[in-house]
């Protein structure tokens, strides 16, 4: 049992070193919802003939967008910045453009990320939501 004890320590203190931490899925909110969030996607009922985008109102300045990728139903998007600069947080409306997709429901996780290498807490907010594309 003492080894075992060992063991489980020596495991544990090994991933955590390598930074190999399973990420917990984003619970899941609706696209009414984003409101509460002031983001909102547009059009309001996307078909599969339009530009999808996700509007980020009063989103500070310095958030530069890194990413917008789809992979089968799945569409990531990341925004970063880096908190040790230390930059005041000018307000401003952002328009991140997801494209025009086929009709299905999709799951859109959205993560803001800390460059910082002095924060503890690298994703300080990031949502999920359901994204129904109509013909």
């Amino acid at each position: 049992m003492k080894y075992f004890l060992f063991f489980c320590i020596i495991v544990v203190t090994c991933f955590a070193c390598v930074g190999i931490v399973s990420e917990t899925p984003l619970p899941e909110i609706s696209v009414a919802e984003l409101a509460n969030y002031k983001m909102k996607i547009l059009p309001d009922v996307p078909t599969s003939s339009v530009d999808v985008k996700l509007v980020i109102y009063e989103d500070c300045k310095y958030n530069r967008l890194n990413k917008v990728e789809r992979n089968g139903n799945i569409i990531d998007i990341e925004k970063q910045f880096n908190s040790m600069i230390m930059a005041p947080c000018m307000l401003t409306n952002d328009t991140i453009p997801i494209g025009k997709l086929p009709a299905g429901t999709y799951r859109v996780n959205y993560k803001l990320v800390d460059l910082s290498t002095v924060t503890k807490n690298k994703i300080p907010f990031a949502i999920a939501f359901k994204l129904i594309v109509t013909n």
